[in-house]
């Protein structure tokens, strides 16, 4: 299905403006510049109770201008007005279902077993597409016609759509992605070859936090990411966003997981040393609350039993005792 245009969809809401409410991406002409069709872009969002973001999400996908897109959702079942705000959209999706599901991994899984396309994105309910992205991560997968990833940077945004940040993509070795708990390549900045899902597997459904980190550690080991500067989606932050709670239990996912791919290249100690500071730097945090830093501290000893011999985790433990103590006596 070729994108809509601005005029074919619903009207946004009368105090919404910009991207992607009253501006769209120019519409590409119907063949390549070689004369070859637009390789297919199956998009999936997994949706659940987002009713208030998901709007602008779906707009984003539909107005890049693109002539071969398929656009999924997967919703969990939601109880607020997503399901109303989908049907809106019906006539511009290839699929869309809501019913009850074991989470995000199963539903994005879900959606990537409906796609068709040679190349696969899933964007989050409350997350967006920038303008051209489409055509950006396509013009490089043509270029580069055994590469397996595309990425590029992502923006972060509030929950009004202003800018506020942005979460940077890098690569230069797996060695150093793989032993890297934060992860330096970005998913919602990452356009998929299909064929990657076909050769490796899909995202691993026991994982709830840390999936998108654990599949890319498994696809870049064969496919190095093409990195590219360009913006291409938008990170929302929010209430709703993950808790610090989930991300610690993220970084857990992360120590469970990473040995099974380091193990046989030698690289798990390295993995637990930046593990270890990883923990530590999260246990200092003045902006969590004092039992989460102090499970944070643990970690850190679990990964790497040595470090309590260095002034790090000595530092970090009376920084967690002195905060334990001015909140006690306040």
């Amino acid at each position: 299905m070729r994108c809509p245009t601005l005029a074919e969809l619903p009207s946004p809401p009368p105090d919404k403006t910009g991207w992607p409410w009253t501006e769209e991406t120019a519409s590409l002409p119907e063949t390549m510049p070689d004369g070859s069709a637009w390789p297919r872009i199956s998009i999936v969002t997994p949706s659940y109770n987002q009713g208030q973001f998901i709007e602008e999400t779906i707009r984003s996908a539909l107005l890049q201008g693109y002539p071969n897109l398929e656009y999924i959702i997967i919703d969990g079942g939601s109880t607020d007005n997503s399901v109303e705000i989908i049907k809106k959209y019906e006539p511009w999706l290839a699929y869309w279902v809501s019913e009850p599901d074991h989470g995000q991994s199963h539903a994005i899984n879900k959606g990537i077993q409906k796609a068709t396309g040679d190349i696969l994105l899933w964007i989050n309910s409350d997350d967006i597409c920038l303008t051209s992205s489409f055509t950006k991560a396509t013009l490089v997968f043509y270029s580069n016609p055994n590469s397996g990833l595309v990425t590029g940077q992502a923006w972060v945004i509030n929950h009004l759509g202003q800018n506020v940040g942005e979460l940077r993509s890098n690569f230069t070795t797996w060695e150093e992605l793989a032993t890297n708990p934060r992860n330096s390549i970005r998913q919602i900045s990452t356009f998929f070859a299909r064929k990657v899902f076909d050769e490796l597997g899909l995202v691993d459904e026991n994982l709830h936090i840390a999936m998108d980190t654990e599949l890319l550690v498994r696809i870049t080991k064969l496919y190095p990411p093409l990195v590219l500067e360009d913006y291409l989606t938008a990170y929302r932050v929010h209430s709703e966003t993950k808790t610090f709670h989930q991300l610690i239990r993220g970084y857990q996912e992360s120590d469970q997981t990473r040995p099974k791919y380091l193990a046989g290249v030698n690289l798990i100690c390295q993995y637990r040393r930046r593990s270890s500071l990883n923990w530590l730097s999260l246990s200092e945090s003045q902006i969590y609350p004092l039992r989460e830093r102090a499970i944070c501290l643990y970690y850190a000893l679990k990964n790497r039993p040595s470090v309590i011999y260095s002034r790090n985790f000595w530092s970090s433990l009376k920084k967690l005792a002195k905060d334990f103590l001015h909140n006690h006596r306040s």
